[in-house]
């Protein structure tokens, strides 16, 4: 009896998660080829094909969907975090593997992609929740810490430091690509890791 009294509660979430994506899905395709302000509600609504009305069900404005985006892409960090700390690789092929991450998803010519990105970077890094920025620093501190217990990175420097180190660079690698078109990621990217991986090293 108690099954069939929460069924229906589950099956109001799947449907609320579903309108959710759709929602996003849709805001995502337009903020990227239309930009964020020329983008109204409406046309969000009109894309994903639900209410005007529905629309408020889920978000408090549209600027609230910019903020669950740029939400998912500091999960997107964390969860590629937590995936690296499992693995055996060496710690240059770990940080080659993160920090041209953002080059495989960025590298476009497209303007508007480009806005959009950097958009999400400034809600991510300026006006996201705190929990979010700590979850953001709390991921690279844990990847390091792993690293440093197994070996792979030197235990003379504070965890903290380092993971200030690599996480801002990370962060400022895609920033530079959001202001300066002619800003080669990939190579920089590439660069920095491998700088990084040979400070990180633990000393001969």
């Amino acid at each position: 009896m108690e099954a069939d009294a929460e069924a229906p509660i589950g099956r109001r979430e799947r449907r609320r998660l579903e309108v959710r994506a759709r929602v996003l899905e849709a805001a995502e395709a337009l903020f990227e080829h239309r930009g964020y302000e020329a983008t109204t509600v409406a046309d969000i609504c009109d894309r994903a094909d639900i209410a005007y009305g529905t629309f408020f069900n889920h978000f408090p404005e549209k600027l609230d969907v910019l903020r669950l985006m740029a939400e998912r892409a500091v999960d997107a960090v964390v969860e590629k975090l937590e995936h690296l700390a499992k693995e055996d690789g060496g710690l240059e092929e770990q940080l080659l593997g993160l920090f041209t991450l953002p080059a495989e998803e960025f590298e476009t010519d497209d303007r508007m992609r480009r806005d959009f990105i950097g958009k999400i970077q400034a809600i991510a890094y300026a006006d996201s929740p705190e929990e979010s920025g700590r979850r953001y620093y709390a991921a690279f501190e844990a990847y390091l810490a792993e690293l440093v217990a197994r070996g792979r990175v030197r235990d003379d420097v504070p965890i903290e430091t380092l993971a200030d180190v690599v996480a801002n660079t990370v962060a400022s690698l895609s920033k530079s690509w959001v202001h300066f078109e002619d800003f080669p990621l990939r190579e920089r990217s590439i660069a920095a890791a491998r700088f990084l991986a040979d400070s990180l090293r633990p000393p001969a």
